[in-house]
């Protein structure tokens, strides 16, 4: 653990992703994220590390059928799931990424052990495909991929949907009107958590888009895309040490493009004026001029590790709607909201102070 006295109080901040939300399932959505908020805040009240809560959280929000993430995924060409998910860590400092989420926390910490004393081979960063399945059954991680990845009905009814569509428009999933389906997912969750150290951990999981071609790797599993840690001496206050995490969703093509997560997290200024500075660089860049929407969202976690004032919360979105939840120490019990865009605005920006 870092040397700072444990006297910051803990954190948590969760999402089910930005997309759309319909209002039968906004229930659903909000009994997620609050169980996935208690299980971290255990975690977090019981000495546990940034990175194990944040864990504990995802695994909670992939558990819900509601979600796009490991029960419920979005289904590839062939009908199949395959998950994106990555973890990055203030402490130890260090990133991992598989397509098992199961597994993406267990290559962080082979990662932050460094080089092979005796062979000096680096361990992976980001793993894929058969090559992550092996590594993790090597290494003693169950990935379980049959079970926790299970596909469900809806999933299964919403493919068959879509692939009817495809087959009577053409290979264009644009043209067969799946783009604009109300019911498509593009969730990925994700979680966001800073310890009673100040260490600061975040992480995404993802089913990726529908009908995706096999072995399409998403923001989920990308550096400096689907999440960001980071502790730091602050660029405004050199006396400060900021402890700050983000956890992104979206077109994970849109977002790879932009280093989303890293360009929010590494700002400067306010909360509310990073969010709406980032995304209004996201909505008009070049880079994504391809793209007729702009489809991302994320949460944005900081404080200020040596002060006593809370820690900021800031939610950002240009997609429908987005879910998202959080808890602090101080808190007894989690809060979870569903936030709708308005059809006027390109994005909506929400700061909360914890």
């Amino acid at each position: 653990m870092s040397d700072l006295k444990a006297n910051v109080g803990y954190y948590v901040a969760v999402h089910v992703g930005a997309g759309y939300h319909g209002k039968n399932k906004e229930r659903e959505y909000k009994a997620a994220m609050k169980n996935a908020c208690r299980a971290a805040a255990e975690q977090l009240r019981s000495g546990g590390s940034a990175s194990n809560a944040v864990e504990s959280a995802i695994r909670v929000l992939e558990d819900s059928p509601a979600t796009n993430a490991g029960i419920g995924s979005n289904l590839n060409r062939l009908g199949l799931v395959e998950c994106d998910a990555s973890i990055m860590s203030s402490q130890p400092d260090g990133f991992g990424a598989i397509g098992a989420s199961t597994a993406a926390h267990a290559v962080l910490r082979n990662y932050c052990k460094g080089p092979d004393p005796s062979t000096g081979l680096v361990p992976p960063m980001f793993l894929v495909g058969e090559g992550a399945d092996s590594w993790a059954t090597g290494n003693g991680v169950a990935t379980d991929r049959c079970s926790r990845h299970k596909i469900t009905e809806e999933a299964l009814s919403k493919y068959s949907r879509y692939m009817d569509r495809i087959s009577a428009s053409g290979e264009s999933s644009e043209v067969a009107g799946i783009s604009e389906d109300v019911d498509l997912q593009m969730d990925t969750v994700g979680a966001v958590c800073i310890d009673r150290w100040g260490e600061v951990s975040a992480g995404v999981s993802s089913g990726g888009i529908a009908l995706k071609l096999p072995g399409r790797v998403g923001e989920a599993a990308m550096f400096g895309c689907g999440c960001w840690a980071e502790k730091a001496v602050s660029k405004v206050d050199p006396r400060e040490t900021l402890s700050t995490g983000c956890s992104v969703t979206g077109t994970g093509e849109q977002i790879m493009r932009t280093l989303l997560a890293r360009d929010c997290a590494q700002r400067d200024g306010d909360i509310f004026s990073v969010l709406s500075e980032c995304f209004e660089n996201f909505n008009s860049t070049r880079s994504l001029a391809v793209f007729k929407q702009r489809s991302a969202g994320l949460i944005l976690l900081r404080k200020v590790c040596d002060g006593s004032d809370g820690a900021e919360l800031g939610v950002a979105h240009t997609t429908h709607s987005m879910g998202y939840g959080y808890m602090s120490e101080a808190m007894s019990q989690p809060v979870a909201k569903i936030s709708r865009k308005s059809e006027a605005s390109d994005t909506t920006v929400s700061a909360i102070r914890l």
